[in-house]
């Protein structure tokens, strides 16, 4: 008795064409070119989630760096500053304070110039060592 394929195909064939909805010209409905769309289309999308990542970290430095200028201080500088107050707040909420919170953000360019060396000079290795460890502590002290 021989095996009929058909139904396993045309389900197969719905499956991409399902897929390949809204796209122009016969790439929407013909099997063969559907196919290859589909699988482009698919490729290009795994490639984009990664570099969406990328693109919207480098606008996230871009508007803190914007920000941060009207405030004279250089990008490099504050999250070096932020480092050493012990800050910690990551880019992407960096970003959404410098253009919808102007006002807190120029508190955290403050507090990070408070503990910043002066331009050209070392930080004072020793002090900047009892301050690692004491914010290294609170957290601990907080807890128990």
């Amino acid at each position: 008795m021989r095996v009929k394929r058909g139904v396993a195909a045309h389900a197969r064939h719905k499956k991409v064409l399902k897929l390949a909805k809204g796209y122009r010209g016969k790439r929407k409905n013909v099997f063969k070119l559907a196919k290859n769309a589909v699988m482009k289309a698919g490729m290009n999308a795994y490639r984009d989630r990664r570099l969406k990542k990328r693109s919207f970290h480098r606008l996230w430095v871009l508007r803190i760096n914007a920000a941060c200028r009207q405030n004279e201080l250089r990008y490099s500088r504050f999250i070096y500053g932020l480092e050493l107050a012990g800050v910690k707040v990551n880019r992407k909420m960096l970003a959404e304070l410098a253009t919808n919170h102007p006002e807190v953000f120029e508190a955290l360019v403050n507090e990070a110039k408070a503990v910043l060396p002066a331009q050209g000079e070392a930080p004072d290795l020793d002090a900047l060592a009892k301050r690692m460890k004491g914010a290294a502590k609170a957290p601990a002290k907080a807890e128990a």
